[in-house]
């Protein structure tokens, strides 16, 4: 393939989502090292969806409610009677409410910490969407690689969430040529993919510390997914369909699957039986969640 259409991230959304769901959960039962790329393709076309969503309509009070409605219902469902069972022994009111809000993350403990990372994304994307126009405003995805990297190192608790917002933050960039359909020639496009994916798998499974990791990521994400795009081309409908369906439910595959069906699945069952039977309990569980769920975020 010779040219590569930027508007194909938004035409296949949903399956790219579904890729990146996947490669998160097959990350967490450790089948794949470099499964946690899905969290840099996730805020990538999560980024994209965002700028066309504030293309339409930029008021704050409809963005932040549509997503609260999107992802409050579905996070308290599961967390409410998980961190219950977490603080079944002692049970402390303060405790279960600070696990609850997400500061659980400043002691180390990530148990949902997405949940916080994509909230503080939503809260900062309608300002940086307002400063896109301005040509200086490229540098701040770098900025703020540089800047969560050092934060990572001074305050390790924080290195899993503050190594994330520059790629989130390109995402919004990138969006913009999703937007005007950019579209970029040139017989390089599939073998600069192919060698990206290549150092994605190598980069993850080397001893290195994540936030090196996330730094290779951020400059290796994009020509990867440009790459996984251009497959989704050639892949028969089945495939389309089973994509499509679990990007409609990465939320709730997240919020079940490492710490309710893998954590359960494999205490009683063993690691192998565990990590396989995980899956078809995830997508099943996820899929009876999202339908409890959809009333209210489509508020």
């Amino acid at each position: 393939m010779k040219s590569f259409d930027f508007f194909d991230f938004s035409l296949y959304r949903k399956q790219l989502m579904g890729v990146s769901i996947l490669l998160i959960m097959l990350f967490h039962v450790r089948f794949i090292d470099f499964g946690f790329v899905g969290v840099e393709f996730f805020l990538l076309i999560s980024a994209i969806g965002l700028y066309f969503s504030l293309k339409k309509n930029s008021k704050l009070s409809t963005f932040y409610k549509k997503r609260l409605f999107r992802i409050l219902p579905t996070y308290l469902i599961v967390a409410v009677p998980f961190f219950l069972f977490v603080h079944r022994h002692g049970f402390r009111l303060t405790n279960y409410l600070y696990d609850l809000s997400g500061l659980c993350i400043l002691d180390s403990r990530i148990t949902f910490w997405f949940i916080t990372q994509i909230l503080l994304c939503y809260l900062v994307a309608p300002f940086y969407f307002r400063i896109l126009g301005n040509r200086y405003s490229i540098i701040v995805p770098f900025i703020a690689l540089l800047l969560g990297y050092l934060l990572g190192v001074y305050v390790p608790e924080l290195e899993i969430l503050s190594n994330r917002f520059a790629i989130f933050f390109m995402g919004l960039h990138l969006a913009g040529l999703v937007y005007e359909k950019k579209r970029i020639e040139g017989p390089w496009i599939a073998p600069v993919g192919v060698i990206a994916m290549i150092l994605i798998i190598v980069v993850a499974s080397s001893p290195i510390q994540l936030g090196l990791k996330c730094v290779s990521f951020f400059f290796l994400s994009i020509p990867a997914l440009m790459l996984i795009t251009m497959a989704l081309k050639y892949c028969p409908p089945v495939i389309h369909t089973v994509l499509v369906f679990l990007g409609g439910l990465t939320l709730e595959l997240y919020m079940l699957h490492e710490n309710i069906c893998f954590y359960m699945l494999s205490k009683y069952m063993g690691y192998t039986a565990g990590a396989v039977l995980s899956f078809p309990l995830c997508i099943l569980l996820a899929y009876l969640l999202s339908k409890t769920t959809k009333p209210l975020f489509r508020q």
